[in-house]
């Protein structure tokens, strides 16, 4: 087996367990996330319908009444959960094929852009032991970021991408590969418009990195990159760039907002930091104490930067913990040899040197049998999964009533929306 392809299936590899454990989850009970999947479908199913975008918000009968409209900035993935809900009897097939695909993605992304560190030649499918605190701490990360069936699952591996060719730009300057980020940045505000700033933000964080002299100050240091030019030069191409949609420049105003202009008006995630959203920031600290302590060597400025960036996000915003956990699984696989050196040191302080062999057995033996079950356990409960029920539904008994009723208005909250656009009836809201 030639190097290339030994380390392509080594990164495959190491995609299974993560989606074996999502699958799990999906067949082991009652479907996990809210009544969003079914409004994302909906415009979905009328952008197919009719081939364009409806300015006005047809799912809410209290917005059509004040002649509302809704800017759709994930248009493009609504239509494809739209096509993939008509996989299966159900919906439900549709959501589970989405958020597996989403996640090997975010995952091939991980492994096989930053994963280099993990492959060693000519070990196959064996890791060291000490690898396997960076790989169950990417696994961790990548947990956390899944989410219910919206277009967001989609924009993450985006993200990961972004942040990779942003780094690459700045080790490298030489290379051209940063000039897909526009690229990149085109299909991602069709995608899920409300976070194309990130990649704007990460953008000029690397512009005000270059502009920083070279310094050293006790275990933080920083040297110089590609020069601030470059990620100018990028910066304002990616906000050209973020203008190729249909409602061009105005899609900015959309950052992370449910609808400014439909009956969501007073509906707002940018909340104050909570105990469910602020523990990312100390996690990033207690990552960056346990990395200084093990590598014994002063932290690089740049791989920091966007990993405080996202930490901080977190304090901003209820979403935000999903994109500060793709930072920390990158930051963690960038620092896998400064890792491994520190976690071997400790190993040779600890473990008799007769055990170092058994060490090398069970390195070359644990991951193959890992993926080996983790396969198996997947394609055992995939069924489940896809069969699986949503109960955030309206009973077969209340559809019953409402058509017997044909009420001319129906007063849904908030998360009821989606289950009332399913189920058929306009809803007062949308989910």
């Amino acid at each position: 087996m030639s190097r290339s392809v030994s380390a392509s299936v080594r990164v495959l590899a190491l995609t299974i367990p993560p989606l074996a454990a999502l699958l799990w989850v999906l067949g082991g009970g009652n479907y996990y996330c809210d009544s969003d999947y079914y409004w994302h479908i909906a415009l979905g199913r009328a952008l197919a319908r009719t081939g364009r975008l409806s300015g006005a918000d047809g799912l809410s009968w209290a917005a059509q009444q004040q002649g509302l409209e809704y800017v759709n900035h994930s248009w493009l993935a609504d239509w494809l959960l739209y096509r993939l809900s008509l996989l299966g009897a159900t919906e439900i097939a549709g959501a589970v094929v989405y958020l597996a695909g989403c996640l090997v993605l975010l995952a091939l992304v991980l492994f096989g852009l930053w994963g280099r560190g993990l492959l060693h030649p000519g070990q196959r499918l064996a890791h060291r032991l000490a690898d396997w605190a960076v790989i169950l701490g990417v696994w961790l990360w990548l947990r956390y970021t899944w989410g219910n069936p919206r277009p967001q699952q989609l924009a993450l591996a985006f993200f990961a991408l972004a942040l990779y060719l942003l780094q690459s730009a700045w080790e490298h300057p030489e290379h051209r590969r940063c000039f897909l980020l526009p690229v990149l940045v085109v299909l991602w505000a069709n995608v899920h418009g409300a976070s194309l700033p990130l990649v704007l933000g990460l953008t000029g964080l690397y512009g005000l990195l270059a502009l920083l002299p070279p310094f050293r100050r006790g275990s933080l240091y920083h040297r110089q990159g590609a020069p601030a030019r470059r990620f100018a030069l990028l910066l304002a191409l990616e906000v050209l760039a973020g203008c190729c949609n249909p409602y061009g420049p105005w899609l900015y105003g959309q950052f992370f907002v449910a609808d400014a202009g439909s009956t969501l008006v007073g509906v707002n995630e940018w909340q104050p930091a909570a105990w469910d959203n602020a523990p990312a920031f100390f996690l990033a600290m207690g990552l960056l104490l346990l990395i200084w302590l093990l590598a014994r060597r002063p932290l690089l400025l740049e791989p920091v930067a966007p990993l405080l960036l996202t930490a901080g996000f977190t304090l901003l915003h209820v979403r935000g913990m999903f994109w500060w956990c793709v930072c920390a699984a990158a930051f963690l696989l960038r620092q896998a040899p400064a890792l491994r050196a520190g976690l071997e040191r400790v190993a040779d302080r600890v473990s008799p040197g007769r055990l170092r062999p058994l060490g090398r057995t069970a390195g070359r033996a644990v991951f193959p049998l890992i993926t080996a079950a983790a396969l198996a356990a997947g394609v055992y409960v995939a069924p489940a999964a896809l069969n699986n029920q949503f109960y955030w539904v309206f009973p077969p008994e209340l559809v019953a009533a409402l058509e017997q009723t044909d009420p001319q208005r129906l007063y849904t909250s908030y998360n009821a929306g989606g289950m009332a656009i399913q189920a058929g009836f306009s809803s007062f809201v949308d989910s």
